[in-house]
C-alpha cells in the first residue's frame, strides 16, 4: 500500500511538473535588471536604460498576446532605448508583420526608438520580409552595420552583427566606420563568438538564441542549447574580459517547454565603471 501510494504521488508530481513546464511556465515572463559598466571616459552615458527583447518566436506556440504582456512588463521600467535580438518569428513568414507591428509599437513609445538584428529563424522564414516589416514599423535593422544614438550629449554606438547559423556575419565590416575610442555595444543574436566583438573594441554584448536552454536540470544544466548558444548560454558572462549578457528570451521552440528557466525581458542600465 505504501509503495503503491508513493508511486501514485510520484506519477502525480511528474504530471504536474510536465503540465506546468508546457502550459504555464512558458507564458510567465519576468523582468531581469542588468547593470553594465561603461568604459572610462564615457560616463555621460551613465543611467541610459536599454530594454532588451529577443527570441519572441511569434508563431504557433507564442501569440502576440503573450508578447504584449511581456512588453507591458518592460515598459513599466521606462527604458530609453529598445534593442531587439532576433528570432522574432517561427515556422512561417506570415508571422513577420504581426511581430514587427508589436515591436514597432513598443519602440515608438521609447525616447530613442528601436534597433534590431536578425536571428536564424528570421532568415529561415525570409530575411527580406522580416527586415521590410520591421523597417515599415520604424525599427532600424542592422546587418553588419553600426548606428549611433545620442543620450544627454553623449554618443553610444550600437553594432549589429549578422547571425552565424544562416546569415553572413562580418565583424570587420560592422565595426569599420566607428570613430576610435567610441563607446560600442554589440548586438549579436548568437553569444558564442563574443570574443570577436571584444577584439573590435565593444565594451559589452547583448545576445539571445539559446533561450537559456529552456530547461535547466539539477547537475546536468541545460541539455537543449543550440549551436552558437552553448558557451555563454544564459545570464552574465565574460569573453576576453568583455561582459556578455545572454537573455533567456521570450519564446519557446522545440521542445516547447520551460523548466527552471523562465522567459524574460531585460532592462540593461549603463553604469560608471
Amino acid at each position: 500500500m505504501l509503495v503503491a501510494g508513493a508511486g501514485l504521488l510520484a506519477v502525480g508530481a511528474g504530471a504536474a511538473v510536465a503540465y506546468t513546464s508546457r502550459f504555464i511556465a512558458p507564458y510567465r515572463p519576468v523582468l531581469e535588471r542588468v547593470p553594465l559598466p561603461l568604459p572610462a571616459g564615457h560616463e555621460g552615458l551613465a543611467g541610459l536604460r536599454i530594454g532588451f527583447v529577443t527570441d519572441t518566436h511569434i508563431g504557433p506556440l507564442i501569440s502576440t498576446r503573450h508578447l504584449d504582456r511581456a512588453l507591458d512588463l518592460l515598459a513599466s521600467a521606462q527604458p530609453d532605448l529598445a534593442l531587439f535580438g532576433g528570432d522574432f518569428i517561427s515556422d512561417s513568414p506570415r508571422y513577420a508583420e504581426r511581430a514587427a507591428e508589436r515591436l514597432g509599437r513598443f519602440a515608438a513609445t521609447v525616447p530613442l526608438g528601436g534597433i534590431a538584428v536578425l536571428g536564424n529563424h528570421d532568415i529561415a522564414n525570409g530575411a527580406g520580409r522580416m527586415v521590410a516589416a520591421l523597417r515599415r514599423h520604424g525599427v532600424r535593422v542592422l546587418r553588419n552595420e553600426a548606428d549611433s544614438i545620442q543620450f544627454h550629449g553623449a554618443t553610444l554606438w550600437i553594432v549589429g552583427i549578422d547571425e552565424c547559423v544562416l546569415g553572413d556575419p562580418c565583424p570587420d565590416a560592422a565595426f569599420a566606420n566607428i570613430p576610435p575610442g567610441s563607446a560600442i555595444l554589440a548586438l549579436w543574436h548568437e553569444p558564442d563568438w563574443a570574443e570577436a566583438a571584444a577584439r573590435h573594441g565593444a565594451f559589452a554584448q547583448l545576445s539571445g538564441h539559446s533561450h537559456g536552454g529552456q530547461a535547466r536540470l539539477p547537475i546536468l544544466g541545460a541539455p537543449f542549447t543550440p549551436v552558437g548558444g552553448r558557451r555563454y548560454d544564459s545570464g552574465l558572462n565574460h569573453a576576453d574580459g568583455m561582459p556578455i549578457y545572454t537573455s533567456r528570451g521570450l519564446g519557446i521552440y522545440h521542445p516547447p517547454i520551460r523548466f527552471r528557466c523562465p522567459p524574460e525581458v531585460t532592462l540593461v542600465t549603463l553604469v560608471p565603471a
